[in-house]
């Protein structure tokens, strides 16, 4: 449908995730000529669920971050909550159904407590800290030692704590890093403290809505229900933007096909800009945009879907902790086994969670080797306490390695403080490019909302913000 306001406004939108359907619906609304041009084979981007049994498993996104916003609000219309209450809490590793197990022993008693006293008192020493600049700087990694040696050397001194006491707690607070790592997919040495300042989903308690079965397939039929099959062109992927030849944008297409339009959305992850920023745009971007997509990090995390004939943990377990020394030390991957949690509502599935530099090993393994290594892991720290079964097969998406997402999401890194102190990274990546005073490419994403980045809510958010901006830009210039 042709503009009411500008009959000659035709806009691309690069990427069919939900920034990209968020903007199709603002232009819907508006009654703008849009069309989404989509590299893959399906809609959704980062959300991508997939059906099992009666229901749907969540490659990506399936959690949602506060309340205050319009996806909760699809959540509410279509009933998507597992449970009124359900939500999982800022600190997993605390809750009452966590069974923690370190080198084949349940971690109980008065070391639970210990461990349990540690986290806390931890997290909200760095919360308080990450209000102060200059900390900025440090890795969360680095802040997290830097406590652990400080409880350790005051605490056992003053109580019969052992060195292998100290040992466990060590190898927990792994764990303490890797939920940082699973939270915000970055290695906990390279999250840099001012994400804990930044990021909020405007609740005073970080916590996120547990969904039953249908969860995100719903939310994803919610937003591409205005939008005709017709406006999206799958396997259409743009391989270069040129900008700076007229008042428009030329694209091109991976089968040569080029097409004009006024202005263009680019909705691609920041892991697709940063490998593909030389040959997507002509003109280059500007030095200090081209910067920001460098400097700013981008991280990955893996789900890895165990199913078995059916459950062999408790009923009352919400995560598994099993943490053990590695015999092979070069063997990365089982370093970042710690974390396993059932499904909500697929009661025969367990999910491994993998941050950190697991991504990076789990790619490079087969489904077979990658399932008998987590099925080893699994019987070698919990059968003490269970009969532990072998799965009967996995399921698990390489976000490393898919060609249009190549990784999770955005964080600010330390570094970023260090050599861009007067530059907001997020900001520079939301910044339209502008052509005789209009803005001919506008960029949105997860990466470029400044409080809510990491999440479909900061997507979806950036894609409206992005339509509204260029509507509203043409209609201004109609009227004038």
């Amino acid at each position: 449908m042709v503009s009411k306001q500008n009959p000659h406004l035709k806009v691309a939108i690069i990427g069919a995730g939900l920034a990209g359907l968020r903007a199709a619906q603002c232009f819907e609304h508006a009654n703008v000529d849009y069309i989404v041009y989509e590299g893959s084979d399906r809609v959704g981007g980062r959300v991508y669920p997939f059906a099992y049994k009666n229901g749907y498993l969540h490659y990506g996104a399936e959690y949602v971050n506060g309340t205050d916003n319009e996806i909760y609000q699809i959540v509410e219309k279509h009933d998507l909550l597992h449970k009124p209450e359900s939500r999982t809490g800022d600190l997993w590793m605390l809750d009452e159904g966590t069974i923690t197990v370190v080198d084949g022993k349940r971690v109980e008693g008065d070391k639970l407590q210990v461990w349990k006293d540690f986290v806390q008192n931890c997290n909200d020493a760095l919360n308080e800290e990450a209000n102060i600049r200059r900390e900025w700087t440090r890795s969360v990694a680095e802040k997290i030692d830097t406590h652990l040696g400080t409880f350790l050397e005051s605490y056992s001194h003053s109580n019969n704590w052992s060195e292998n006491d100290s040992a466990d707690l060590k190898k927990l607070c792994a764990v303490f890093k890797n939920y940082f790592q699973t939270e915000w997919s970055s290695p906990a040495d390279e999250l840099g403290m001012k994400n804990l300042y930044t990021w909020t989903d405007g609740t005073d308690v970080e916590d996120s809505a547990v969904l039953n079965e249908f969860g995100f397939q719903r939310i994803l039929e919610e937003f591409k229900k205005p939008i005709s099959n017709e406006k999206i062109r799958l396997n259409s992927k743009v391989v270069n933007i040129r900008y700076g030849d007229g008042d428009g944008v030329w694209i091109t297409l991976e089968n040569g096909e080029r097409e004009f339009h006024e202005a263009v959305i680019v909705t691609c992850s920041l892991g697709y800009l940063k490998r593909y920023k030389k040959d997507l745009f002509s003109p280059p971007l500007q030095s200090h945009k081209d910067e920001a997509i460098a400097r700013m990090g981008f991280g990955s995390n893996m789900k890895v879907f165990l199913e078995y004939e059916q459950a062999w943990w408790p009923q009352t377990t919400s995560t598994i902790i099993a943490v053990s020394e590695n015999e092979e030390p070069d063997d990365k991957l089982k370093d970042n086994l710690m974390v396993f949690q059932p499904s909500s509502w697929a009661h025969n599935i367990l999910v491994a969670w993998i941050a950190g530099c697991g991504p990076h090993e789990v790619a490079q393994r087969s489904d077979t080797e990658l399932k008998t290594i987590i099925d080893e892991h699994l019987k070698k720290n919990l059968n003490g306490l269970f009969h532990v079964e072998n799965s009967t097969r996995i399921f698990r998406h390489d976000w490393i390695n898919d060609q249009f997402a190549l990784g999770s999401y955005s964080y600010f890194t330390p570094e970023i403080e260090n050599e861009n102190e007067n530059n907001d990274c997020i900001e520079v990546l939301g910044e339209p490019i502008m052509f005789n005073k209009r803005p001919v490419i506008c960029f949105a994403g997860e990466h470029t909302d400044p409080e809510i980045y990491q999440t479909t809510i900061g997507a979806a958010r950036s894609g409206y913000r992005e339509a509204a901006r260029i509507t509203l830009h043409y209609t201004r210039a109609v009227a004038n």
